[in-house]
């Protein structure tokens, strides 16, 4: 009777040695398949899964990709954002912006970003892993089966970064005239021949669908500073040509730059005054090469002024204040804070020379003091 008992099968046993042997083994693989799966789960999160745009709805929408943010900022207009990391320096610490505006037959990228290919030492940036694929993913999943023509706003190394990205391609990659192109090829060891030399105001990307973008000569910061006119949107993209102010300014650090600045803001501006109606004035969009730089002060009178307003873009009074913040200076109107005009000594000078900001509402310089004071023939103070 026992022995039968032993031979009898019960609920969740197995009665031989060898059927013993072979459950085991089969737990053993399930267990480590588990593992496998609940393993391949977790890595998974760390890996982008591919970039998909038609989360990019409604006007603000944005998506994380990557070391990139994206935005939705008009119709098919997207600004491709690197936030910065800190520790770094330059646009690696304030980030830096890349926009892609698509029409009915091409797309045009602006400006391209840091060098996270090779990294860059003068901003501390060192080199990612898969930058040009991640790049490469989102930029593609924007623009789809349309031909892109890229125009970078000046030749510094957070706006001309990941030009490698696209040697070897059929991308035409476009500079304004007056940059220095020497300093491209020490900054990113290549061959400034790559790009294609426009003269401001001859060259106009047509996009199809009655969507152009138009270039002006704004100097002052690079010696051919570039800043497209998104039409019939009424978008102005500035590089670093136009900077928001006060705590981030528009810095002139010699007499030959202020005169160039004041010379081609008011061209801009008077540009735009002869050809706009004042409601197409007053819709006008403007987006600096830096998202970090679209902070406004509400007093605008000190270094210490902690009220700020986060405008995201500039506006069309943003231009004309840029305008007659120089223009005073010129006049030394600037003296007179009755009349609207702040200044007050900031940090000194790459040389060491004492540096004022000049504010006149949404616009602001910060200028070398004798430069200032020589702009409209009088002396610095005693």
């Amino acid at each position: 009777m026992s022995k039968e008992r032993d031979n009898r099968s019960e609920p969740g046993r197995v009665i031989s040695a060898g059927n013993k042997i072979v459950r085991s083994e089969l737990l053993k693989i399930i267990m480590l398949f588990t593992m496998v799966i609940s393993g391949f789960a977790c890595t998974r999160t760390d890996v982008p899964s591919g970039f998909n745009p038609s989360r990019l709805k409604q006007l603000g929408d944005s998506i994380h990709f990557g070391s990139y943010i994206v935005y939705k900022i008009g119709d098919r207009v997207y600004k491709i954002c690197d936030p910065g990391t800190p520790g770094l320096k330059g646009g690696g610490l304030v980030g830096v912006d890349v926009y892609i505006i698509c029409g009915k037959e091409k797309a045009l990228m602006i400006d391209l970003g840091n060098n996270y290919i090779d990294g860059y030492a003068g901003d501390l940036i060192t080199p990612r892993e898969n930058a040009k694929e991640e790049f490469l993913e989102v930029v593609n999943g924007l623009i789809g089966n349309l031909p892109l023509d890229v125009g970078v706003t000046h030749m510094h190394p957070d706006h001309s970064g990941m030009t490698k990205a696209f040697l070897g391609s059929s991308v035409p990659l476009f500079i304004g005239e007056g940059e220095d192109m020497e300093r491209f090829r020490t900054m990113h060891a290549i061959d400034p021949s790559v790009y294609q030399i426009f003269r401001h105001g001859e060259k106009t990307f047509d996009l199809g669908g009655g969507r152009t973008v138009k270039t002006f000569l704004v100097r002052g910061h690079s010696n051919g500073g570039t800043v497209f006119l998104l039409m019939p949107d009424m978008m102005l993209f500035t590089g670093d040509a136009i900077s928001p102010g006060p705590r981030r300014k528009r810095e002139l650090r010699s007499a030959e730059a202020f005169g160039y600045f004041k010379e081609d803001i008011n061209k801009l501006v008077y540009h735009i005054k002869d050809n706009f109606a004042p409601y197409d004035r007053y819709r006008l969009q403007v987006y600096t090469g830096h998202s970090a730089e679209m902070i406004f002060h509400v007093t605008k009178t000190d270094l210490m002024d902690t009220m700020l307003e986060d405008a995201g873009y500039g506006d069309w009074r943003f231009v004309q204040d840029m305008a007659n913040c120089v223009n005073g200076i010129a006049s030394g109107i600037w003296l007179d804070e009755a009349s609207g005009w702040h200044h007050f000594e900031v940090a000194p000078g790459r040389n060491g020379e004492k540096q004022i900001q000049i504010v006149y509402y949404l616009g602001a310089v910060i200028i070398p003091e004798e430069v200032a004071y020589a702009a409209s023939g009088m002396k610095v103070p005693e």
